[in-house]
């Protein structure tokens, strides 16, 4: 990459995104969406013993020319699934302790199950490409070359 590292490409885009304009950065954020398609989906399967984790996970744009920061991000609510984050574990994998039943004296230890984690490693190959295919395609249709 010509000694260009990836977080430098990324912080040429998120300034390019700036430049963009409203109408550019709205065809981004669709085409974005998009491509996490396959993330939220792989993501929702792994999940899928689970009776309200898959309906909590949802996958939706990240830009920020202020942070530097371009992509889609996982998101899993809380609100909605408050178990979900310690079954995943963080990436960890292991057990986390919970009280049974909210018995503070009675604790026991549960295997976690991560879905998060595992489904981004898998998707991340396809993903990529097509953030940077959605961001040459926008950045064509702003006037840039």
């Amino acid at each position: 990459m010509n000694g260009v590292t990836a977080s430098q490409e990324l912080a040429k885009l998120a300034r390019d995104l700036h430049r963009m304009g409203p109408a550019g950065r709205k065809r981004l954020k669709r085409a974005f969406t998009d491509a996490g398609a396959p993330l939220e989906a792989d993501a929702r399967q792994r999940a899928s013993w689970s009776s309200r984790i898959p309906a909590a996970i949802t996958v939706r744009p990240l830009m920020s020319d202020v942070r530097g920061m371009v992509g889609v991000q996982l998101r899993v609510s809380s609100a909605n699934a408050p178990h979900a984050r310690p079954y995943e574990g963080m990436g960890q994998g292991g057990q986390f302790r919970h009280p049974v039943y909210g018995n503070r004296e009675n604790w026991v230890a549960q295997a976690t199950r991560p879905y998060a984690f595992p489904a981004v490693r898998a998707t991340a190959d396809k993903i990529l490409p097509a953030i940077g295919d959605a961001y040459e395609a926008a950045a064509r249709e702003c006037g840039f070359r």
